[in-house]
């Protein structure tokens, strides 16, 4: 019975094929370099499709620094109704497009690619190895896999006998690309030694936890220059992350830890490269480079130049806040009279004065 994520499985396949048919001119049809390429380049095309996510992502982050002020307000506002305080601070995210799950959007949306690989090199790790106890090689194992055996009938998601034997036998640092840590008993079976795969796996391992960790203490690096507190959802994600996939990499195949490494290895430079073209923003809204003043009838005339700054430490594209409108002055002003030759008639005597 088909399995719903084939079509998955499928294009994930055709996609390696297709980097490998590329490759294999320069490095060799066999080649654990043609095939650990392939694995890479997997990795950066999913990596560039996500682009437009992860810089939704930095936005949406550095929205909701903005609203921290406000949040805490409503927090202070609500502390003893739980259930509203939630109700608005949603509203108030609703209402600047600010979603809190968009730090997780792209870690999610790699996880269909990531389980398909792992199914795809589980698939070649059951049936790309030695065919027969006297036959090893690719030869044999393509020779073995025509007859149709037991268990396997026909190649599935767009393999071959030839082509799921070859990937079986590709080997990087001595590591059979569909093999891991859990599985370095059947090295023998692929040619290689299960000493070797399994030193060499958790060295990748240890590289991947790592990676991760460095990767989100980058996002919090940043949000901590900007004075924003690291909310519990990123503390999660740096303390939790990096040990739960080092427990998880002991059932990874070498192919899965290329694909990590390199994913996390990308997104370390492309959160470099967008937040530097992308400067914070202190929470609620203020730029880092100057402090706002307050002038003598309560408006703000804008930041005011930073040490050695000019301009008004104003970053470039940023817009101008308006002048103070100027003070309203009231000036009491007392009604003329004429001169007192122009007047008609005598001065009004006071009661009781002398005539």
């Amino acid at each position: 019975m088909p399995h719903v994520l084939n079509p998955l499985y499928v294009v994930v396949t055709k996609v390696i094929l297709a980097i490998h048919s590329v490759l294999s001119p320069v490095f060799g049809k066999t080649s654990g370099v043609t095939w650990g390429l392939s694995l890479f380049f997997l990795t950066v095309l999913v990596r560039i499709l996500l682009f437009p996510i992860f810089v939704k992502q930095i936005k949406t982050q550095r929205a909701m620094s903005e609203l921290q002020p406000k949040v805490k307000e409503i927090q202070v506002k609500y502390k003893k109704d739980r259930e509203r305080m939630n109700q608005e601070v949603m509203a108030l995210y609703k209402e600047h497009n600010a979603n809190p799950l968009m730090g997780c959007l792209p870690l999610l949306l790699q996880m269909p690619v990531f389980y398909a690989l792992f199914h795809v090199l589980r698939y070649i790790s059951e049936h790309g190895g030695q065919a027969t106890a006297t036959a090893k090689g690719i030869a044999a194992c393509t020779a073995y896999l025509k007859t149709k055996p037991k268990g396997f009938g026909t190649a599935q998601y767009g393999w071959s006998p030839d082509t799921l034997c070859t990937a079986g036998h590709a080997k990087v640092f001595g590591v059979p690309l569909a093999l891991g840590f859990k599985t370095a008993s059947k090295a023998l079976s692929f040619g290689a030694d299960p000493s070797t795969v399994r030193i060499v796996t958790v060295i990748a391992i240890i590289v991947m936890a790592s990676t991760t960790f460095l990767t989100q203490r980058q996002l919090i690096a940043r949000n901590a220059a900007s004075g924003t507190a690291m909310p519990s959802q990123q503390r999660i994600m740096l303390y939790v992350l990096p040990p739960m996939f080092a427990l998880f990499g002991l059932n990874f195949q070498m192919g899965v830890l290329i694909y990590w490494v390199t994913t996390n290895v990308w997104s370390l430079g492309q959160q470099h490269f967008v937040i530097k073209a992308m400067p914070h923003i202190a929470p609620g809204g203020a730029p880092p480079g100057g402090v706002v003043a307050k002038t003598t009838d309560g408006s703000s005339p804008g930041p005011t130049p930073a040490a050695g700054g000019t301009n008004g430490g104003k970053k470039r594209g940023q817009a101008s806040s308006p002048p103070p409108p100027p003070p309203v002055v009231i000036r009491r002003q007392q009604t003329t009279r004429p001169p007192r030759n122009k007047r008609g008639g005598r001065r009004p005597q006071r009661p009781g004065s002398p005539r």
